[in-house]
């Protein structure tokens, strides 16, 4: 019951009317949702689009999941590509994201992914995996996002219930993180995005979230003994907790430059490689924000409690120095960030995994999640910062 209150908050014509096809495949060559129909030429049109002198010359399909049969948001098929003569050094094994059936979420969380892989990231330079094509269809509300399928490099995907990180390791995450918000920091740039990126107070995204959030949170509560001692442990209502991220949301917007947020940051949205190679995938709530809702959710996602406790302000630190050495100059003072960081917690604890229903993932990995967000919300005073937040507004 709660997957179709996450899956549909606003009539199909609703959204329809909101987006706009930004993908390379034109009316003519519709995006299909079936893996079965993934055509050569339509996966040759999409490799063309972002490998220009790059061509497909045979596919074969390997294996398809629907929504209920893995953790994530969309369908997947597993695919080997053959490529034409002349074409780059592409990887042959591809996973590709896409609608299969009906959508999973907001068709608003699919485009912000095309369009990140598509128009952002190729010139960010941070590490991350490789696209070979991507596409949005509003009239149709689907999208394929073609990406490599690091299956055979033994990837490590970090759960809460595998061994945490290290504080190391966050330190690292932070680093990429410092290197995507100062490229945007305060940036014009970000204005050109309006038609697609939201912001964590406006936008289709928003909406989404507005819509869903209270509704879904309260579902999941009546099904949830656990859920509901948690939340009476906060003493906030459903309803207070979100719009708690308003207030936090809207003070940081107040108080903090804005930038290009990943907007999901946890330690289950990146991967890590043998060679030593790790960096973060998933940016489908991506968003213009402020660096605060980055950096809370790694640190307090990636790591132990304990690890937590002893390392969190340091890892600030560093954070807001590789700030400074890229180049930013009104880069917060560590009290003043500390106070952002842990106004910006509520996010994580609402929104993150409170929000995040069972059919997403197990339930100790959303318990063991939630707990770590609740224990950094008593240290460092979260809703006491909220409501302080809403006074000075």
């Amino acid at each position: 019951m709660t997957e179709n209150v996450i899956m549909g908050h606003r009539s199909k014509t609703e959204r329809q009317a909101t987006g706009a096809d930004r993908g390379p495949v034109d009316p003519g060559m519709p995006l299909p949702n079936r893996a079965e129909d993934l055509t050569v030429e339509l996966l040759d049109r999409l490799v063309r689009e972002m490998h220009p002198g790059s061509t497909v010359r045979a596919v074969e399909l390997i294996e398809v999941k629907g929504l209920q049969q893995q953790v994530s948001t969309a369908g997947r098929a597993r695919l080997r590509l053959t490529y034409g003569p002349g074409s780059a050094a592409l990887p042959e094994d591809v996973v590709v994201k896409m609608v299969i059936g009906e959508p999973g979420v907001d068709s608003a969380l699919y485009e912000t992914e095309v369009q990140m892989y598509r128009n952002i990231l190729p010139g960010l330079g941070l590490p991350q995996i490789t696209c070979l094509g991507a596409a949005y269809e509003s009239r149709t509300e689907r999208f394929l996002l073609l990406l490599e399928d690091l299956t055979a490099k033994k990837p490590f995907f970090p759960l809460s219930i595998d061994p945490p990180l290290s504080p190391e390791r966050v330190a690292g995450q932070l680093s990429i993180l410092a290197r995507l918000h100062a490229r945007y920091w305060n940036s014009p740039e970000l204005d050109t995005t309006r038609g697609w990126l939201s912001t964590l107070l406006s936008g289709r995204q928003f909406d989404f979230f507005e819509t869903i959030t209270v509704p879904a949170i309260t579902q999941l509560m009546a099904d949830s003994p656990y859920r509901t001692d948690l939340v009476a442990r906060t003493g906030w209502t459903p309803e207070q907790l979100w719009e708690g991220v308003k207030t936090a949301h809207a003070y940081h917007f107040k108080v903090f430059p804005r930038t290009l947020v990943h907007g999901d940051t946890g330690a289950h949205n990146t991967f890590h490689l043998p060679d030593g190679t790790f960096g973060f995938y998933d940016w489908q709530i991506s968003a213009v924000g402020n660096w605060a809702h980055d950096v809370h959710y790694n640190i307090i996602e990636s790591l132990s409690i304990a690890d937590r406790r002893a390392h969190e302000r340091p890892l600030v630190e560093h954070y807001l120095a590789e700030l400074g050495r890229l180049g930013v100059r009104d880069v917060p003072d560590i009290e003043t960030a500390m106070e952002g960081y842990g106004r910006a917690i509520i996010w994580g604890f609402t929104i993150g995994w409170l929000l995040c229903p069972e059919r997403n993932y197990d339930m100790k990995i959303i318990s063991t999640n939630l707990e770590r967000l609740y224990a950094a919300m008593c240290d460092n005073d979260t809703l006491a910062l909220v409501e302080k937040a809403l006074l000075a507004l």
